[in-house]
């Protein structure tokens, strides 16, 4: 599959949790509810079609009071054989073609709703470098079957994991029968900025005097997320998270007698090649970043009020 620049790629937005009723008869309180947006076009079809494998494999799924829920258990393996369809994945900090792109996108969402529903993070991972469809500090990594995200019911009732994903929209929400909405706040702050750096890969296929793209720098972050959670009848709780993001490190492949001075300065800059002396070229499967990669929001706060 031939990787090109995604062109439209949109933060999560978090929407109005207002209470709704999900079952009939039933009246069902919303505790938190996440929105992110995904690609549908004819270029990232098998990306788009597993996000909406996946969301489909944990909508519905109840959680105990006192019970944890699986996202690895409740997707599975993401393999061929379970349906998923090769697309863009991240691998050891790069972009790379594998099976089941687009798994971490539901892991992230739903970890964004279950921190506004007040629910227990029991494990969550970052990713290692920013997400481009997510806030710092709510995304989450999974990797069957050793990477998982796990979530843990504190209150007295059930709650149930609702997902759909259509039209290029996922919305992830959790709600439970009569149980009174907790009191959310996040905060997120990136505490540090790191500069990315640039990296010469020589290589003896190359032949033309040009320098070959084939990894763009993405600055890394260190990121303080604090929530705060006021549920009725169970007191104030606060948690504090530092994640931390390495840079990503931009990458050039040039022949064995290239020389490196004819790229002085701009390191820190992906897009700094117009005034270096040298030509850079994107190879095919170099994927662009976008803006909230290379300059995110410094400050971000949320809660689950409707």
């Amino acid at each position: 599959m031939k990787l090109r620049r995604r062109q439209v790629l949109a933060l999560g937005a978090l929407v109005a949790t207002a209470p709704r009723a999900a079952l009939a008869g039933d009246a069902r309180v919303v505790l938190g509810r996440f929105t992110t947006t995904y690609a549908g076009d004819a270029e990232h079809k098998a990306r788009a079609f597993n996000v909406e494998l996946a969301a489909g494999a944990i909508d519905g799924r109840a959680i105990a009071p006192g019970a944890t829920f699986s996202f690895n258990d409740a997707v599975g393996e993401r393999t061929a054989a379970f349906g998923y369809a090769k697309s863009v994945v991240l691998r050891d900090g790069m972009i790379a073609e594998g099976v089941g792109g687009g798994a971490c996108q539901v892991a992230s969402t739903l970890h964004a709703a279950a921190l506004l529903a007040g629910l227990d993070v029991v494990a969550r991972t970052p990713h290692s470098r920013p997400s481009a469809y997510i806030r710092l500090g709510l995304d989450a990594t999974v990797v069957f079957p050793k990477i998982d995200l796990t979530l843990r019911n504190p209150g007295g009732e059930p709650v149930t994991v609702r997902a759909r994903a259509a039209k290029g929209a996922l919305e992830v929400w959790l709600d439970a029968r009569g149980e009174a909405r907790p009191d959310v706040s996040l905060r997120s702050e990136i505490l540090e900025r790191v500069p990315s750096s640039r990296v010469l890969e020589r290589d003896r296929t190359i032949v033309d005097d040009k320098a070959h793209r084939v990894a763009f720098g993405i600055p890394g972050y260190r990121v303080r997320r604090i929530r705060e959670v006021r549920a009725p009848g169970a007191g104030a709780r606060r948690d504090v998270r530092i994640d931390t993001y390495p840079p990503t490190h931009e990458v050039l492949r040039v022949a064995p007698s290239f020389d490196a001075s004819r790229l002085a300065g701009g390191s820190e800059d992906p897009n700094a090649e117009e005034a270096a002396p040298a030509e850079i070229v994107d190879a095919p499967s170099a994927t662009r970043p976008v803006l909230v990669q290379l300059r995110p929001s410094t400050v971000v706060t949320l809660d689950n009020g409707g």
